[in-house]
């Protein structure tokens, strides 16, 4: 095994996108950051003065996990596998470590330490920008750092999943591609359109639940944003759902490993 994270570590330190796609995540988090914190700061981008209002720090300082800035570290995650099938190296690599599992794990522990500490990097840059710009933010406390590791968990189930669907599919950019869709569109779409015959469906959906885990939102209603009185189990369980499906999708990528010539 630790050869296999030796020549994974040497591979994904090698690629030069792999710090391209860094420092666009970085820029994008601090991005975002800067937005947010310039329309509470009490003047608009005119100079015109506006009524000012404390930055939600718990919300600020997880920039770093919005569709803007997590496509890049998909991207990261989805090169695992990706650059392997792109340029034909996989037969290579398999012949170098022919038992499967080992280098499977060794990609997913890459990975997950890579966005680990990307994210972690990404709230430091969050709360460096608060500071440069001297905006009045709300202050720290239990919630907020609730609100940092449900949001790093979900980010790292969302790059679990586009690493899951690259090697599904053996397409970088399907496993890039296919996150972004259901969590910003087709998920939404679902939920609106079968509101009335089934409204428990946003409760198994992936991204939904996803989300609901990140921000706190145990027992909304997507359809309509409001609080169930009695919640069902899976809508009080938004986490306990995500986990699952990453949990499915990762085992099931690496089936298709195992199952399918290189």
């Amino acid at each position: 095994m630790s050869a296999a994270l030796v020549y994974e570590w040497r591979r994904i330190t090698s690629i030069r996108a792999t710090y391209v796609l860094a420092a666009l995540f970085l820029l994008a988090t601090a991005a975002v950051t800067f937005l947010i914190a310039q329309a509470s700061a009490g003047v608009d981008f005119e100079g015109n003065a506006i009524e000012a209002t404390a930055v939600p720090l718990g919300v600020v300082v997880v920039t770093g996990t919005n569709a803007l800035s997590a496509i890049f570290l998909t991207t990261i995650a989805a090169q695992s596998f990706g650059h392997e099938y792109r340029y034909g190296l996989i037969r290579l690599t398999l012949s170098e470590f022919p038992r499967r599992w080992v280098i499977f794990t060794a990609k997913l522990a890459m990975v997950v330490a890579w966005i680990v500490a990307l994210f972690v990097a990404s709230v430091a840059v969050a709360v460096l920008v608060l500071a440069v710009s001297r905006t009045d933010t709300e202050p720290w406390s239990a919630d907020v750092w609730n609100q940092i590791w449900r949001s790093g968990l979900f980010l790292v189930g969302y790059c679990a999943i586009a690493f899951a669907l690259t090697l599904i599919t053996r397409n970088l950019v399907l496993g890039v591609v296919i996150p972004l869709l259901m969590s910003a569109v087709v998920e939404n779409l679902v939920v609106f359109g079968l509101a009335e015959r089934a409204p428990w469906i946003a409760d198994v959906l992936p991204f939904q639940a996803g989300n609901r885990f990140a921000t706190g939102e145990l027992g909304i209603n997507m359809a309509t944003g409001e609080a169930f009185t009695n919640p069902s189990f899976l809508a009080s369980q938004p986490g306990l759902v995500y986990l699952v499906w990453v949990v499915v999708l990762v085992a099931a990528s690496f089936v298709t490993l195992r199952s399918r010539d290189a």
